[in-house]
C-alpha cells in the first residue's frame, strides 16, 4: 500500500507527463497477457516519436488530469485503464494502437484527447490512417519542388531549341 506522500508524488509525475503530452489515448487492456502488453510497448517504442504506455489507478489519473488540457479524458477513466501517451506524433500512436487492436481483439480503445480535443474511438481510427508529419513534409516538399522542376525543364528545352536554331542558321550561312 502506498503512503499519501508516495501517491502525491505519483500524481505529480503523471501530471507533469500529461502536461508535456499532446496525445493521450485511454485503453481497456483487460485480457492482455504480460507478453502481449510487452509487445504493445515494443511497438510504441518502434513507432515514430516518443510514446509512453502507462497503467495507473483511475483515481490517481483523475487527480493528475484535473485542471489540465486533458481534462476531457475523465469520461474514459472507468474500469481497467492504460494510457498511451504521445509527445510528438498523434498519428503514430494512433496507428500503432489501431494496428495492435486489430490483431488482439481483447484490447479496446476507449477514447482520448488529442491537442486538447476529446476524441472517440472512431476518430482515433481515422487519425491512424493519416500520414505522419515526416510523410506530410515530404509530400509538401514534392509539391513545392514540382513547379520549379517543370520551369527548369521548360527553360532547358527552350535553350536547347534556341541552340539548335542558331546551329542551323550557322550551317546555313556557312553554305
Amino acid at each position: 500500500m502506498l503512503t499519501r506522500a508516495e501517491k502525491e508524488e505519483q500524481i505529480q509525475q503523471m501530471a507533469d507527463t500529461i502536461g508535456r503530452a499532446n496525445t493521450l489515448l485511454a485503453i481497456d487492456y483487460l485480457g492482455l497477457s504480460v507478453r502481449e502488453a510487452s509487445e504493445l510497448r515494443r511497438r510504441f517504442r518502434q513507432a515514430e516519436g516518443e510514446i509512453e504506455y502507462r497503467v495507473a489507478k483511475n483515481t490517481l489519473l483523475r487527480r493528475a488530469v484535473a485542471g489540465t488540457q486533458a481534462e476531457g479524458l475523465l469520461e474514459f477513466l472507468t474500469g481497467p485503464t492504460a494510457l498511451a501517451i504521445a509527445f510528438d506524433e498523434p498519428s503514430a500512436v494512433a496507428k500503432a494502437l489501431v494496428d495492435y487492436a486489430k490483431e488482439h481483439e481483447v484490447l479496446s480503445i476507449k477514447g482520448g484527447v488529442v491537442d486538447g480535443e476529446v476524441v472517440d474511438p472512431a476518430a482515433i481510427r481515422r487519425l491512424a490512417v493519416l500520414p505522419s508529419k515526416q510523410e506530410l513534409r515530404g509530400m509538401l516538399a514534392g509539391t513545392i519542388q514540382a513547379p520549379m522542376r517543370n520551369l527548369a525543364g521548360t527553360l532547358h528545352a527552350l535553350l536547347g531549341n534556341l541552340r539548335s536554331a542558331l546551329d542551323a542558321r550557322q550551317r546555313q550561312l556557312e553554305d
